[in-house]
């Protein structure tokens, strides 16, 4: 009748780090078991319900707990990059907080800015009226050869925007290589301009193998949309730029074409007129947000036991939200990102959030403090649906939901007497 199905030299090793501390919960798939065994049958509330109903409402009761009484707060933590954006986690709903983390380890909260956002912004011409004209991106298909009509160090040569000076065109080098040695070319050298990607492939690997090392380079440069099929490459550019160029060349040849590799160009990123409003890639509230220096409303040090009080008065009016230093920040909610202020960029900020508990099914455990409060809540969500069931009845199992709930909220917020006791210490220092 044990529960444990483990000895402790089994637990305690090494490979079983994964399961840690699992006792404490139990699994949605265990739930909905026990809850057929003990709700469902002859002379039950319940004679009769599909599994599927009871995995329904189990579910939604996760759902529901992991906004406000499960201990569900997940977190990532990022360098902020130059575009001063962090892409929301993929189960993102709500954020708890966020911060940064300095040297010390030691998280300090940032504040939302309400003063800011990252609007559509619209094309407009020199004279104000809305530009309808769009720049349709340029796309290409490569037809990959074999590897044995391929040279080891010849290159495939595509056009790029040139991210060190921020205007003009760049080039990236994708160089075949057939012997795990790099520098089988000269050209592009090292000192050269442009990025160069080594395209690894094994002797005897057909076309295919070939399109999907090329496909995964592609992709690594982060600067197209890129699709395959079979021995064809689809590649889409992300940025209009002055001048395109494609090309395959010889090894150690700026001229001499390698002619087995078959480009065609789709679309040459031509300007047609569209019936919809055209957006800038950046408005320009963001563009002037990022780029903004901010200020100190500190004043000074108030850490420093040295400081001297010489501008008395000086923080008076000063608003709580916006005195500190420590950054600022915006959830562009309709594009799926956070965005920081300039004085974030290179520092590490931390996202705590929260998500609903149902992204994997490793996630859909419930800790045994609320276990009680899930049968509740699947109960009540069953008889309530049913056409047969007394009003009396239902309102009764509405009630025992509600409180078995606000029991495993109480119970998860985890208060210790001990600490609780500790912090009321504090209250009878006296205020000098």
């Amino acid at each position: 009748m044990g529960l444990l199905n483990q000895n402790q030299k089994t637990y305690y090793s090494g490979d079983n780090a994964s399961n840690y501390g699992d006792y404490q919960f139990t699994s949605l798939n265990d739930i909905i078991s026990g809850f057929m065994v003990a709700y469902v049958g002859e002379s039950k509330l319940i004679p009769k319900v599909s599994r599927t109903d009871v995995q329904f409402h189990g579910m939604r009761a996760i759902q529901e707990f992991s906004y406000d009484v499960f201990k569900s707060v997940k977190s990532q933590e990022i360098e902020v990059p130059n575009t001063l954006k962090m892409i929301l986690p993929q189960d993102y709903i709500n954020y708890v907080k966020i911060t940064t983390s300095g040297d010390d380890g030691i998280e300090r909260n940032l504040y939302p800015t309400g003063k800011t956002s990252n609007p559509f912004a619209i094309k407009q011409t020199s004279d104000g009226t809305y530009d309808f004209n769009q720049q349709d991106f340029r796309k290409v298909t490569i037809n990959c050869p074999s590897e044995s009509d391929i040279t080891d160090g010849d290159r495939l040569t595509i056009s790029d925007f040139n991210y060190a000076t921020g205007s003009g065109v760049s080039v990236l080098n994708f160089v075949f290589n057939e012997n795990s040695d790099f520098y089988d070319t000269n050209i592009p050298s090292d000192t050269g301009s442009g990025l160069r990607f080594s395209v690894d492939i094994t002797n005897g690997a057909g076309a295919q193998s070939v399109a999907t090392a090329l496909e995964s380079k592609l992709k690594q440069s982060n600067r197209f949309k890129v699709s395959r099929s079979g021995s064809v490459i689809t590649l889409e550019y992300v940025k209009i730029l002055d001048s395109y160029s494609e090309a395959a060349y010889v090894v150690n040849t700026t001229s001499t074409p390698q002619t087995n590799f078959n480009i065609s160009v789709i679309n040459t990123g031509s300007t047609s007129v569209s019936n919809d409003l055209q957006y800038q890639t950046n408005s320009d509230t963001w563009t002037n947000y990022k780029s903004h220096t901010p200020v100190d409303l500190r004043g000074n040090d108030y850490e420093s036991e040295n400081y001297i009080i010489s501008n008395e008065g000086g923080r008076y009016g000063l608003d709580p939200q916006h005195s500190h230093d420590n950054g600022s920040f915006y959830v562009d909610s309709s594009t799926g990102f956070v965005h920081f202020g300039s004085s974030l960029a290179g520092k590490t900020v931390v996202l705590h959030y929260i998500s609903d508990g149902l992204g994997t099914d490793s996630e859909m455990v419930v800790h045994k403090f609320a276990e009680e409060a899930v049968y509740k809540w699947i109960l009540y969500g069953i008889i309530s649906s049913r056409s047969n069931i007394p009003e009396y009845i239902v309102q009764r199992f509405k009630k025992e939901r509600f409180a078995e709930a606000r029991k495993a909220k109480i119970r998860l917020s985890n208060i210790k007497i001990e600490e609780f006791t500790q912090v009321l210490k504090g209250l009878s220092k006296p205020i000098k």
